[in-house]
């Protein structure tokens, strides 16, 4: 049995979950303190109307990270349960299918945005402010994001297998690439948001780069085989990759619809300042969800593996451990946020104006934001099952079903302060439903072992 699946069957749960979530969390902790930095860079290098061109073009790169992330998670699901099967031969076939649908994916995408690049930007919110700066851009974003794609997807296949902390080196060195070269780019080299965009797109690339040297490494240690030889493209296989990553799928662009509506309802009671706004928060937003997702992260390939191997009491004791570790980590981080809006406003601008806006906008909007780290664990468990339809609801439930309508309504009646009081009421939704989905299948998630269910029989 391969080394590393091996520790998925037989390590303690509380270490193994920590082990795995930890470099997960570490690097998409540091992903998100990076992207405050750099709007923190492009704040005072170039301006507020930066910040916002940036935020607009934001929910477009969502989209393709959507779907990147949904074909990774997808042939996670799948790979953890063969491996769990020791099925390796299958793992590995399915790893390549994963690499063949993001490649097509990606071509169609990333072409399709650069023809109708001035539409969807128009649509998106973007005023004739800071319609330019827009452009600039995410013109040079869309280059490299074919590679940013694979290297999601690819980083999915590893987890599955349990070699997160390669994903967490590959993370933080891009992370660094990023830091470095954005305030030289910005402030040494004079090339304004382009050079935030051409940092952004070398650090993708020396992503994709350090994800390939992993598996054509001589001294990798991995079932998942990428010799093409081996490829077999099975239809069946994409629908179900597609069935079980449409949740993460939907979540990622109804968030990216989400912000659209946003920056279009801001632009409408508001303008280029709470666009500026929401960008920023848009960084904390992150924050608050990335750790979670780490433990997700985490969680999954364990659920996935001993699902499998039919050891439901380990299942079942990896998701109230994850449970209870991503509820608290949630919740630090909501204290934080409530605490202290003031001074992390004040890294971005001295803008008194801006600044209290924000305040604001932070203390309304993160008021009920630890609640939905339970939804997004229990769709994690879901997608772990191959559980599709049910993930899916899940993942519609915060975004589309709650919050999107809330923003169209709240501010007719209640202007900016409206955006930004739809998000805390989506939030104490989005809880009760996961509650409610969870308790409907607690003999799915919470299955007892079939040792005990004999002992149970006999009694």
């Amino acid at each position: 049995m391969n080394q590393n699946t091996e520790q998925l069957r037989t390590e303690p749960i509380a270490r193994l979950l920590f082990k795995l979530s930890l470099p997960a969390m570490i690097g998409m902790l540091v992903t998100a303190l990076y992207n405050i930095i750099d709007t923190i860079f492009v704040a005072r290098g170039i301006g507020a109307s930066a910040v916002a061109a940036i935020g607009i073009a934001f929910p477009i790169q969502m989209i393709l990270m959507a779907v990147s992330s949904a074909v990774g998670l997808g042939g996670a699901s799948i790979s953890s349960r063969k491996l769990g099967e020791g099925d390796d031969a299958g793992a590995a076939v399915t790893f390549l299918n994963v690499l063949v649908l993001v490649g097509v994916f990606a071509a169609f995408a990333v072409s399709s945005a650069f023809f109708m690049l001035d539409s969807i930007l128009t649509v998106f919110g973007a005023t004739t402010a800071i319609m330019e700066l827009s452009q600039q851009y995410l013109s040079v974003v869309l280059i490299s994001s074919p590679f940013f794609m694979f290297t999601l997807a690819a980083s999915a296949m590893v987890r599955a297998e349990g070699q997160a902390p390669y994903q967490m080196k590959v993370m933080l060195t891009t992370v660094v690439v990023n830091l470095v070269t954005t305030p030289l780019f910005i402030f040494t080299f004079g090339w304004g948001i382009y050079g935030a965009a051409w940092s952004t797109a070398l650090a993708q690339v020396v992503g994709s780069i350090l994800m390939l040297r992993f598996f054509f490494s001589k001294k990798r240690r991995t079932a998942l085989d990428f010799q093409w030889r081996k490829f077999r493209l099975r239809f069946g296989e994409l629908k179900e990759i597609m069935a079980i990553g449409s949740s993460s799928f939907i979540m990622m662009v109804s968030q990216s619809i989400l912000f659209v509506c946003v920056n279009v309802m801001l632009g409408t009671y508001g303008g280029t300042e709470e666009l500026a706004i929401f960008a920023i928060i848009n960084k904390f937003m992150a924050l608050v969800g990335m750790p979670i997702m780490g433990i997700v992260q985490g969680m999954q390939p364990i659920v996935g593996y001993n699902f499998g191997a039919r050891q439901f009491e380990r299942m079942r004791e990896t998701i109230w451990t994850a449970l209870r570790a991503g509820l608290a980590i949630a919740i630090l981080i909501w204290l934080t946020l409530q605490l202290f809006p003031n001074p992390l406003m004040r890294l971005f601008t001295n803008d008194t104006a801006l600044i209290a806006g924000g305040v604001t906008a932070i203390h309304v909007l993160f008021a009920a934001s630890f609640l939905p780290s339970v939804q997004m664990l229990i769709n994690g468990i879901y997608q772990s099952l191959g559980k599709a339809r049910v993930a899916m609801f899940l993942s519609l439930s915060r975004q589309t079903l709650y919050t999107i309508p809330l923003v169209f309504i709240l501010p007719s009646y209640l202007g900016v302060f409206g955006v930004w009081l739809a998000f805390p009421i989506a939030d104490a939704m989005t809880f009760l439903t996961a509650i409610a989905m969870a308790f409907w299948d607690r003999k799915l998630l919470f299955r007892p072992a079939d040792e005990e269910v004999k002992q149970a029989t006999n009694l």
